[in-house]
């Protein structure tokens, strides 16, 4: 073989062990894929170890939700946390609290009215339950010490959480109050 031979079989040989521009993309992508899918194997662990309040934390984190004050954590056996925040349904300014703990249910409950008049208990407590036997998903109730509130009630096992169900009840749980405050407070300042 002559020398100009051996040279152009030598370049071909170190060309065909470098590896071409495609080569180097595919190389790329895949090691970007391969990152991605590791970093998303590692999200799911930690989601996966995260407890429900946490998780509900970093979807308010990461979709910039920013109603909600300060979580608080209880010192409980049900290890609740509270998110309060406020709904607001015909003007009026109500507080409202989602409570995440490790039991098989989170509420978002709504204080709607405080202060009724003991002579008015038995017939707001009717209207109450015609307001429940009515509506499925709401639950209003009357406390002993005077304050009507509304419950929503979601079950959820930890491997079954989702703070988009959560976030998707709130705007329901408005129209809800839009729809029967009025007349519910009709009821708790009516003088019979």
């Amino acid at each position: 073989m002559a020398k100009s031979e051996e040279k152009e079989v030598k370049e071909v040989k170190e060309s065909a062990a470098k590896p071409s521009e495609e080569e180097k993309l595919r190389e790329l992508i895949g090691g970007a894929r391969d990152e991605k899918k590791a970093a998303m194997a590692e999200e799911a662990a930690a989601s996966e170890t995260a407890t429900k309040a946490e998780r509900f934390q970093s979807f308010i984190k990461e979709n910039d939700i920013s109603y909600f004050d300060e979580p608080q954590a209880l010192d409980d056996q049900f290890h609740t946390t509270i998110f309060r925040s406020r709904i607001e349904a015909k003007g009026q300014v109500m507080p409202m609290a989602i409570f995440i703990d490790d039991s098989f249910f989170t509420i978002i409950r709504t204080q709607i009215a405080t202060g009724i008049n003991e002579k008015n208990v038995d017939r707001i407590k009717g209207y109450l339950n015609t307001l429940n036997a009515e509506y499925k998903m709401f639950k209003y109730y009357l406390r002993e010490d005077g304050t009507i509130f509304l419950d929503v009630c979601i079950p959820f096992a930890d491997e079954t959480f989702d703070p988009i169900m959560i976030h998707t009840l709130l705007p329901i749980l408005v129209k809800q109050l839009e729809t029967v405050y009025e007349d519910l407070m009709a009821e708790v300042w009516s003088k019979d």
